[in-house]
């Protein structure tokens, strides 16, 4: 016991002497130097940008990441289905060489003009892919796996043939996986420094975690699984603080107000400042409008905002209006409410029969057949009065057909394509006189507090038959040839859905003297000036953030290289990026199968690894020491989970699919080889072979990849002409496909 008691007030003297020198020598900066880390690095710098020009054409992806580094350039809105931050960054690149972004592509392989800075703009992805390794390198370390284990999982990040290629070119993954990367290190660094909670690295890797994954998000939403595992992870370790007495409620509250914040307020704070530059600095008129509504259109400069700029701002009796569809039934592909001189078929195939009257449906152009008045039904008049009389929410009106002067009308005839649901059509032989089955209330969906007239543009809209209460939508069928597969209109008497409300787009003021409204009423007609649109950024960023999460651009699109997610794993699809139009040199998205088995493999034995010991512990049987067993579960539940949450969810998507979309999962796979071989050190730990072992395995799985990393650098790198025998021999799987120029 005296021998003991020496001991402790020993170190408790050694201790208050560090102490006092470390009081001493406030501003002491250790630094520390993994020449590994480095040479890591500097191997991946190296791979990743050689060549990095070639070939000067437009490769994959690149057809629409470089359209819109010159739409960035030129302040024009585009929209696309990820968040903006991996773009503005490329934009960034290109302005700092001078690029002004005047140009456009229209195919892969299209040659990039001489002054588009291609090698300046393709390093920034380059550089973020080569960080990728030295970071999965530390976070090995950090994991607390053997540094022969964490070179491992460096070098089968420098040698994957699929990492390689995805950071060379203006594509998005170089960015994620980075951010990706400094997120979990962070986390693990935080994790790590429980023992010095609220010191100053311990706030610094906290902040880091959280930007790391806000960053991943704010580059492609997959990153979104990256917070997702980073949270689940933190909560766990919370969930187990508050289980531990010693602690007092103020710091249990502390721990959870810093983790709110570092996870939740700074991360939300920072994804909304980046759309408010995108959106800040996008403030023209672009060829992707369409995909927006009627508003958002209207407050960007040129476009529709030019076209509507001075159009009267409130809709009254008498107007010339066209009514856009608010909710777009296709992505990009708005369409007006239409009619036109044909009529319904007498019957249909299903052997219905319809009213024969003329037929009104919702056309994807803006067409003269769009336009519509709206008459008041007491009057025969169809123009405005003086003064202008507005419509307001709740008033009935009936609408007009501008050419054919034929009033718009429901009744119980049954729509062509959707029985269920009313027909809506024009009559044939209209007399003002009798508006019969022709009145609409006005519903206006968004109106204020400040009033209930209906505003051009702004207001939305539903219009409710009179006589049968049903509102008029769009049943997103297409009509047969004889309806010139336009999209079906009907009348439905569930009103609260999307799919009834409506705008008004374009809209003028009918001022005819002598009240002649067949043609001339659309052609001599004023305009009368008033306020552009304006919509706030919260307005625009909810409505862009709604359109991003729910459109999907390419859903139906067919590609000869998309694959399932079944078809990932062992890489049994590769995916064709570029070809020379004069040689065999070419491109592929192709993984380093070599790695891709071994991580697939790796995932599964480590599974089976959990299962047995938790099967063993509750026989109270340990194979492994306290130490090590309370690593093994968390180093289990970061890779599997991490790889799960990134994988598990293409399952449920609609997307076309690439190899490109399971890249993230791939760096959990290489940390599974990683922990599986460290795994098998500690397990042999007391044999006195263990390091000549796991040296001797590191250089066999580390030289088998690099043989086949070796052997596919020829369709990584596209800078070499390949024979039909080379096609032939690099075909290692059946479900390849490579490319060949017919003779």
């Amino acid at each position: 016991m005296a021998e003991t008691n020496k001991e402790s007030e020993s170190e408790e003297k050694t201790e208050t002497t560090k102490q006092k020198q470390d009081e001493k020598q406030p501003f002491t900066v250790k630094l520390e130097v993994d020449c590994m880390q480095i040479v890591l690095f500097l191997a991946a710098l190296a791979t990743r940008t050689w060549q990095i020009g070639v070939p000067r054409a437009v490769v994959f992806d690149e057809l629409h990441f470089a359209k819109f580094v010159s739409l960035y350039l030129r302040r024009i809105f585009f929209f696309d289905t990820h968040p903006p931050l991996g773009k503005m960054i490329l934009a960034f690149a290109g302005g700092y060489m001078g690029f002004e972004g005047d140009i456009g592509f229209d195919r892969i392989g299209a040659g990039f003009p001489p002054d588009y800075p291609v090698r300046e703009v393709r390093l920034v992805p380059a550089v973020c892919g080569s960080m990728v390794v030295p970071l999965v390198y530390q976070i090995a370390v950090e994991l607390g796996l053997s540094r022969w284990a964490a070179l491992l999982a460096g070098s089968f990040i420098l040698l994957d043939n699929a990492l390689l290629v995805q950071s060379r070119f203006m594509l998005m993954e170089g960015m994620l996986l980075c951010f990706m990367c400094i997120a979990l290190l962070g986390f693990l660094k935080f994790r790590n420094l429980a023992h010095r909670e609220f010191s100053l690295m311990w706030w610094f890797w906290l902040c880091v975690t959280g930007l790391g994954f806000t960053c991943a998000l704010s580059v492609k939403y997959v990153g979104f699984f990256t917070g997702v595992l980073i949270v689940y992870l933190a909560g766990k370790d919370y969930w187990r603080m508050i289980g531990d007495f010693s602690r007092s409620d103020a710091n249990l509250v502390k721990h959870l107000a810093a983790r709110v914040c570092m996870f939740g307020v700074v991360p939300c704070a920072l994804y909304v400042y980046i759309f408010y530059l995108h959106l800040s600095t996008l403030t023209k008129a672009g060829p992707h409008d369409n995909v927006m509504t009627s508003a958002f259109q209207a407050s960007l400069e040129g476009g529709l905002a030019t076209l509507t700029k001075g159009q009267p701002l409130y809709v009254a009796f008498g107007s010339q209006i066209t009514l856009r569809h608010t909710y777009d039934p296709s992505p990009g592909k708005p369409c007006w409410l239409h009619s036109h001189a044909h009529v319904y078929p007498v019957r249909y195939k299903d052997g219905r029969g319809s009213s024969h009257q003329q037929q009104v449906t919702c056309y994807y152009f803006k067409d003269v057949n769009n336009w519509w008045i709206v008459k008041h039904p007491d009057r025969d008049e169809m123009v405005v009065d003086d003064p202008v009389q507005p419509v307001k929410h709740g008033d009935v009106i009936q609408l007009v057909h501008g050419l054919s002067s034929r009033a718009l009308n429901s009744h119980d005839v049954a729509a062509p394509m959707t029985p269920q649901c009313q027909e809506v059509s024009c009559y044939i032989n209209y007399n003002v006189s009798m508006p019969a089955q022709s009145l609409w209330k006005v519903e206006i969906v968004n109106r204020g507090d400040d009033g209930s007239k209906w505003e051009t543009i702004k207001s939305q809209v539903r219009l409710i038959h009179i006589k049968t209460g049903q509102a008029l939508k769009i049943t997103g069928n297409v009509l047969p040839e004889w309806g010139f597969n336009q999209l079906e209109v009907a009348t439905d008497r569930i009103v609260q859905q999307e799919a009834t409300i409506w705008n008004v787009e374009e809209h003028r003021y009918t001022k005819d003297e002598d009240k002649d409204l067949q043609m001339a009423s659309l052609q001599l007609s004023e305009m009368i000036p008033t306020k552009p649109t304006e919509l706030s950024f919260w307005e625009k960023f909810i409505e862009l953030q709604l359109k991003m999460l729910f459109v999907s651009a390419d859903k139906e699109m067919e590609h000869k290289y998309a694959s399932s997610p079944l078809e990932w794993p062992l890489m049994n699809k590769n995916v064709a990026y570029w070809m020379s139009g004069n040689s065999n040199a070419q491109i592929h998205l192709l993984g380093n199968i070599f790695i891709w088995v071994c991580g697939t493999l790796s995932l599964v034995v480590l599974s089976a690894f959990l299962v047995f010991y938790l099967l063993r512990r509750r026989r109270l049987v340990c194979d492994l020491e306290e130490g090590a067993w309370s690593q093994f579960p968390f180093v289990w539940e970061l890779v599997t989970v991490g790889y799960l949450l990134h994988f598990l969810p293409h399952f449920l998507t609609d997307r076309t699919l690439f190899l490109h979309h399971y890249l993230p999962c791939v760096i959990f796979k290489v940390l599974a080889v990683a922990a599986l071989v460290n795994h098998v050190e500690v397990c042999i730990r007391r044999s006195p072979y263990v390091r000549y072992v796991t040296c001797n395995v590191v250089v066999i799985l580390i030289a088998g990849a690099t043989w086949v990393f070796r052997e596919l650098c020829v369709v990584s790198y596209g800078n070499t002409d390949i024979t039909p025998t080379d096609i032939e021999r690099l075909t290692w799987l059946e479900s390849w496909d490579f490319l060949q120029h017919t003779m």
